[in-house]
């Protein structure tokens, strides 16, 4: 309850439904049904809990106009796929519980700023696959025969070690 009042002083009248029955087939529209049937203000904010028949529950959410003004949409939905994967894990209460608490704390700190993490990452994988290749390339080259493409064969000689082909005879001096 004191969660819910916190929210209720920052601006959003926070509400949540636990339901088995969904009588309209897609959670988005029965949580907008729901809004508009419960006369919630400009400032509530609904989130629906509705289990499914695999027996798995589903989320969805519904904000007023001035509870959408307040949240900012790409943290709300980062929020919301969290309480998705929660819902799953953990009771529907503790779900909503954990939802209004960041949903709190994103009001308090207001929206964080972006961090493009995906662009140092995405050097990274640039430079493993380089690096990949440039080892499978080496390997093909002193494994592989350069005309057919079969694994060469160690064959000991009176001059040291033959890499030879089975197929085409090519035949290649070990190294020294």
């Amino acid at each position: 309850m004191a969660l819910v009042a916190e929210l209720q002083g920052r601006g959003v009248a926070f509400v949540y439904l636990a339901s088995w029955h969904d009588p309209f087939g897609d959670p988005a529209r029965y949580a907008r049904a729901v809004f508009s049937a419960w006369r919630l203000p400009p400032e509530g904010l609904l989130v629906v809990f509705l289990r499914g028949a695999d027996r798995r529950w589903r989320v969805e959410a519904e904000l007023g106009p001035s509870a959408a003004r307040l949240v900012p949409s790409a943290e709300w939905a980062e929020i919301l796929a969290q309480a998705r994967i929660e819902a799953n894990r953990i009771q529907p209460a503790g779900a909503a519980t954990n939802l209004a608490e960041r949903l709190l704390e994103l009001l308090v700190s207001g929206p964080r700023p972006r961090v493009s993490g995906r662009r140092s990452w995405a050097w990274a994988y640039v430079l493993l696959s380089v690096l990949t290749l440039g080892a499978m390339v080496l390997l093909a080259r002193l494994f592989l025969c350069p005309h057919c493409l079969r694994p060469l064969r160690r064959r000991p000689s009176f001059r040291g070690i033959l890499w030879v082909c089975p197929r085409c005879r090519y035949t290649r001096a070990g190294p020294r």
